[in-house]
């Protein structure tokens, strides 16, 4: 659902900006277009007083009196288009507009390959789902309509005026139009600062949610004070910005400001010599001061407005940058299969942006049933080959299969429902104990989130908390140890129970009781299944079915421990290396 297209004129913008409501962008459009009715008669309203204040000079009081009803009639008739408009905001439309923006962005989130996801910092996508949505999707109304003010009102008022003085008309109509060229002069260098405020902005908000999750790390590790140091550039770049952007913005601000103002005493200028040369009324002169004097109020709402506009213009382009990312392809109907073992066939894989290969010509068959190790210096492509069988992204070339099924036929739902992963970094979500083991199988019962913790060697410690299961883990799950979130994780894998389980070394920063109590649980997880295991220490994979080496992206050796020590390459230098290690501590 792409919201902006590449055209950046002012009226494609106001055409995307009604495009982000969606499903309710045609009752956007017929509020916008009341507002619209609402203004011209407004404007009308205005126009009446040139022969209303005729006729007071005149003393013509019966027909001021008649006229007197159609300025009531058309400022009446104003204020109910005005209330049906808006309508849009008091109906809820607006809030419900935001809404599914932000479930179709999550709809996306959830389509786009993780690669994407993975390199980006989270505050930028936080910045997009909140500000951004509720910018251009909860104020569009408010903004467009004030824009629209301070254009239709004046235009109108100019053309009404065209019947009683042409020549006052005219002038109306010249001088207020010449403010755009001002306007779309600065526009350029004003949305470049407005997108540069933008990202430093994101930078900052990234960084504090960074620094505030980091943060006991960052004291056990005394890295505070360099974080903080960051920080605080960060923050005065914000500054910078911030006073340059005033100042640059301000500016154009304060230009238009002094170009209406000179336009309303040329007006006048015009007027008094049309009086003094004998072509208009003196009365027309004194109305349409008083008008021009209300256009002041109106065109000094629509400046700051501006700024909205392309406060809201950056936001719809940040949003449609996310929806144009293609998400993966998805079968209509997804492959089945009965059985779970995985082949990489011819499989190299490189990620964007990035003009070398990180899995060159992988070629490699894992049975059923079995445990396959992957070893190697860090960058080798462990964790990027493992990363293939969730479909991370699809391959640069080649393939990855499950039960002889390219993957990229399973729907991805159909394809995570076939596997389960314990991450060497434990996330537990701020919910009960009992919420987070059950993301593995949302609907199990709580017999079966028992029966899992037991298996996991979790169940002891989460009773003996007061409230048991129904314990809050609080953000990060930062009240429970390592060993002990590592437990529940695993517990969630167990009660998905999937054919294909993949390991990241989960007991690799551990102490030797918690490894042990986690090793019991692995064990339970991968009885007859398919196991992938990113290892760290080589002395936790000797049992390994196959154990694969990799080293600058490449598979150059795979065997059993036996045989590739019997081999003295490369896994025989890395498992020398862990022993002097091992010596040496």
């Amino acid at each position: 659902m792409a919201v902006m297209s590449t055209n950046k004129s002012d009226i494609q913008v106001f055409k995307d900006l009604i495009n982000a409501a969606g499903a309710h962008k045609s009752k956007l459009r017929s509020s916008l277009l009341l507002m619209a009715v609402s203004y011209v008669f407004q404007g009308l309203a205005y126009a009446v007083f040139y022969p209303v204040f005729k006729s007071i000079i005149a003393k013509e009081y019966e027909h001021t009196m008649e006229l007197m009803w159609f300025v009531a009639a058309f400022f009446i008739i104003s204020t109910l288009f005005s209330w049906i408009a808006n309508n849009y905001d008091f109906n809820g439309h607006a809030s419900e507009a935001q809404y599914r923006m932000r479930k179709n962005l999550g709809m996306q989130l959830r389509r786009i390959p993780m690669q994407f996801l993975s390199r980006r910092r989270s505050g930028d996508l936080a910045e997009i789902i909140s500000a951004n949505v509720e910018e251009v999707t909860l104020f569009v109304f408010t903004v467009c309509s004030v824009m629209m003010m301070g254009i239709v009102i004046p235009v109108t008022v100019g053309i009404a005026t065209l019947f009683v003085d042409w020549k006052l008309g005219l002038a109306i109509l010249i001088i207020f139009p010449a403010i755009i060229p001002f306007y779309r002069w600065r526009k350029p260098a004003f949305d470049r600062g407005m997108q540069y405020l933008n990202d430093v902005n994101n930078e900052l908000s990234t960084e504090c949610i960074e620094y505030i999750q980091g943060l006991p790390v960052l004291k056990a590790s005394e890295g505070v004070e360099k974080t903080v140091e960051k920080l605080g550039k960060t923050v005065d770049k914000v500054h910078q910005v911030q006073a340059y952007g005033h100042g640059k913005g301000g500016r154009p601000n304060l230009i238009i400001t002094t170009a209406v103002e000179i336009g309303i005493l040329v007006i006048l200028a015009l007027g008094i010599l049309f009086v003094v040369g004998g072509s208009s009324e003196s009365i027309y002169v004194i109305v349409m001061m008083i008008i021009v004097i209300r256009f002041t109020e109106v065109i000094s709402i629509l400046v700051p407005m501006t700024m909205f506009f392309s406060l809201m213009e950056a936001g719809v382009k940040k949003m449609n940058a996310l929806f144009s990312v293609k998400p993966l392809s998805q079968p209509e109907t997804s492959a089945k299969t009965e059985s779970f073992d995985i082949r990489f066939e011819k499989l190299s894989f490189q990620y964007e942006d990035s003009g070398e290969y990180a899995l060159k010509n992988i070629n490699l068959h894992i049975p059923e049933k079995s445990i396959v190790a992957f070893v190697g210096p860090s960058g080798s492509g462990k964790t990027t080959l493992t990363r293939m069988v969730l479909r991370y992204a699809d391959p640069t070339e080649g393939s990855v299969y499950i039960g002889g099924q390219d993957i990229r036929y399973f729907k991805t739902e159909d394809l995570m429902d076939k596997i389960s992963v314990v991450f060497q970094d434990v996330y537990l979500f701020d919910d009960t104990i009992e919420q987070n083991i059950k993301m593995g199988k949302p609907d199990a019962t709580p017999e079966q989130v028992i029966d899992a913790a037991k298996r996991a060697q979790c169940h002891d410690f989460i009773t003996q908390l007061p409230k048991g299961y129904e314990t809050k883990l609080g953000e990060m799950g930062n009240s429970f140890s390592g060993g002990e979130k590592q437990r529940i994780s695993i517990a969630r894998a167990l009660l998905k129970d999937t054919p294909v389980v993949i390991l990241d070394e989960p007991t690799s920063s551990l102490d030797s009781l918690s490894e042990l109590a986690i090793q019991k649980a692995i064990d339970e997880l991968v009885r007859d299944k398919v196991v992938l295991v990113i290892a760290h220490r080589l002395s936790t994979i000797i049992g390994a079915n196959k154990i694969c080496v990799l080293q600058e992206s490449e598979l150059i050796e795979e065997g059993t421990h036996e045989e590739l020590m019997q081999q003295e390459g490369k896994y025989f230098q890395l498992w020398q290396a862990e022993e002097k290690l091992a010596e040496m501590v």
